[in-house]
């Protein structure tokens, strides 16, 4: 696949590292030749300076001959301007990266698709759902979503209260409906281990339930039991616009939302634009007794979304040592990927940079997609990779298959529906294995499904 990305900061270079690994050609475009070093020096990417608005450079870069125009750059006009020039100029597909929709007008017939948009995405939108996701639910780290709409894989943590502390996977009762979901994997202690019957889960386990939502939904309730503790309160450090997401949807739930402004400015700035009923508290988010006047130590939720990493890594490490009964920490230097999954004092972990790229690989719809997961703590992820006409896979058992011992197949999709694959499960021609694997595995994997 012939693929042109616009713009080379942290969210291109993000896509440029992932995409020229699965065999595209990719150029990127930016306006900036200093972003190429990194580039240039690690990735096997063509690289092009000028403004992804200029005609003559997107035709250079071959806009009008690529299978898929990618316009993430730190400049919203440019990259609706761009996705426009490119789709006259003959891209098959157009993809782009707002910071809010309203420079639509659906009324008016002023569209996405009337600027030559095929896809769109926000980073603020999608590190709210991720947000949301783990939000309500306290044993719930992750959820992870397949390209297939009704499947999706939750992060599950084994507490000491779960009906299934110490309790052997073979044992776990029926009425649980284990055959409906797949245990895909258990990560205990940073290690990724694969799950069997004799596995005894056990406190502090993150366990990996993947299947329809629903069925996974179901055996949520299971694993939680009768005494889930419901959400009632959060306290958000930021005001920027991903708080304003999160605090409008926590409302709506009826919880108790108090916002941490860093000024008494910035505090009624954010109180202006939202409805009644939140309180703000004005000071830093590293200051305890900031944090216990604004009751962070009590809270239910403690989420902080400031523009600093490190504020926001060292204000969840604090509130979980004052009390918070979960923490959330969103990041967006791409050097914290995998490093603030590894915190144990840190709940949740989410990086916007990789949180907006596994969204542009989901509306990619690629035979093989890298997916946002919570594994890479472990050095593994989570792909999807398309059974072809002349693998060596199809018509065959999984127990016959031969695979590599470290890959996990997750799921299957079949047309419309999810399987929970076993080893009797037979492959077919066009089918969509989600596979758990490590970097080196990955690579083992591929030949096999091509």
């Amino acid at each position: 696949m012939k693929i042109l990305i616009i713009g080379a900061g942290e969210l291109g270079s993000q896509l440029a590292a992932s995409l020229s690994n699965t065999d595209h050609d990719v150029t990127i475009i930016d306006a900036s030749p200093r972003e190429f070093d990194y580039l240039m020096d690690k990735l096997d990417v063509m690289t092009l300076g000028g403004l992804a608005t200029d005609v003559h450079k997107l035709k250079v870069a071959g806009a009008g001959q690529s299978d898929l125009v990618i316009a993430v750059s730190g400049d919203q006009s440019a990259n609706v301007l761009a996705c426009q020039i490119a789709k006259h100029l003959g891209a098959r597909k157009t993809i782009c990266r707002l910071y809010d929709q309203e420079i639509f007008s659906g009324d008016d017939g002023i569209t996405p698709g009337f600027f030559g948009i095929d896809d769109i995405f926000t980073p603020p939108a999608e590190c709210t759902k991720a947000v949301l996701d783990v939000m309500f639910r306290h044993c719930v780290l992750e959820k992870i979503r397949f390209s297939h709409p009704e499947a999706v894989m939750v992060t599950a943590m084994i507490t000491d209260d779960s009906p299934l502390n110490n309790v052997c996977i073979k044992d776990i009762p029926n009425t649980m409906e284990l055959s409906s979901i797949r245990l895909a994997a258990i990560v205990r202690q940073h290690r990724l281990k694969i799950p069997h019957g004799n596995t005894t889960l056990r406190h502090g386990d993150r366990l990996y339930i993947a299947g329809k939502s629903e069925d996974v939904e179901k055996f949520l309730d299971c694993l939680t039991g009768e005494h889930e503790h419901v959400h009632k309160s959060v306290v958000i450090a930021g005001t920027g616009r991903l708080s304003e997401l999160i605090a409008s949807h926590c409302l709506e739930e009826d919880m108790t939302v108090r916002i941490l402004a860093s000024s008494k400015e910035e505090g009624e700035n954010f109180l202006s634009k939202m409805p009644a009923g939140i309180t703000t508290v004005c000071g830093s988010c590293n200051d305890e007794d900031v944090m216990r006047e604004i009751k962070a130590d009590s809270c239910d939720v403690f989420v902080s979304t400031d523009s600093d990493d490190e504020n926001n890594i060292l204000a969840s490490i604090l509130a979980k040592n004052l009390g918070a009964r979960k923490v959330i920490s969103i990041t967006h230097k791409p050097e914290y990927i995998s490093i603030v999954p590894a915190m144990d004092l840190i709940d949740c972990g989410f990086n916007s940079t990789l949180v907006s790229a596994n969204a542009v690989f989901r509306l990619m719809g690629e035979s093989i997609t890298r997916i946002d997961s919570r594994l890479q703590s472990c050095q593994a992820y989570l792909t999807e990779f398309s059974v072809k006409s002349r693998s060596r896979l199809v018509g065959k058992a999984i127990k016959d298959c031969k695979l590599p011992e470290e890959a996990i197949l997750a799921l299957i999709f079949r047309g419309e529906e999810v399987l929970a694959p076993t080893g009797a499960t037979i492959l077919q021609e066009g089918d969509i294995v989600a596979a758990i694997a490590t970097p080196a595995s990955e690579e083992i994997l591929k030949p096999f499904f091509s």
